[in-house]
């Protein structure tokens, strides 16, 4: 009767051993579920977080393939009537044309006359090309602010909407 007794106390102690170790296995269990959700859940988030950057980045990639195909399909042109038609070119092609006028050299002279055209139009030239392209690069420079695109429609009097439809562009 002692030995089942003993044998009664031993496997009690055993079983208290193996129900501690069942706890343990079990709250470890629990601990690393905890650990699992806690990682997806952080990793829909990051997802959720790289599907809204990935929309926020082809919207702008839209908007500015818009902007591109508007620059050069209307703002180069609107910018050159705009330098075409400037009050700076028409002086400057009165002042290149205008020696010939004053002078009304005979024709012994029309070498003179011509090379006098040549260098006041290469300087009237590098004068109106200093103007064109301080004018694009003032359009550059707009066109990397926040508005600028819109700003540079404002100026040049090109606000219509359906500028904003890349279709219209080619």
């Amino acid at each position: 009767m002692q030995t089942q007794r003993d044998a009664i106390v031993r496997f009690s102690g055993e079983k208290t051993k193996i129900t501690e170790e069942a706890e343990q296995e079990r709250v470890a269990h629990q601990k690393r579920d905890q650990e699992y959700i806690q990682c997806i859940t952080k990793l829909e988030k990051f997802a959720a977080e790289k599907v809204t950057r990935n929309k926020a980045s082809e919207i702008l990639v839209e908007e500015t393939t818009v902007d591109c195909k508007w620059l050069l399909a209307r703002a180069v042109p609107l910018i050159s009537q705009c330098i075409a038609g400037s009050e700076e070119l028409a002086k400057y092609m009165y002042e290149l044309g205008r020696p010939a006028a004053e002078k009304k050299e005979a024709l012994k002279s029309f070498d003179l006359y011509k090379a006098d055209c040549v260098a006041r139009y290469a300087e009237k030239r590098q004068e109106f090309e200093t103007l064109e392209f301080a004018i694009v690069k003032a359009a550059e420079k707009l066109s990397r602010k926040p508005d600028g695109i819109a700003l540079l429609k404002r100026a040049l009097g090109d606000e219509d909407p359906e500028c904003d439809n890349p279709d219209n562009y080619g």
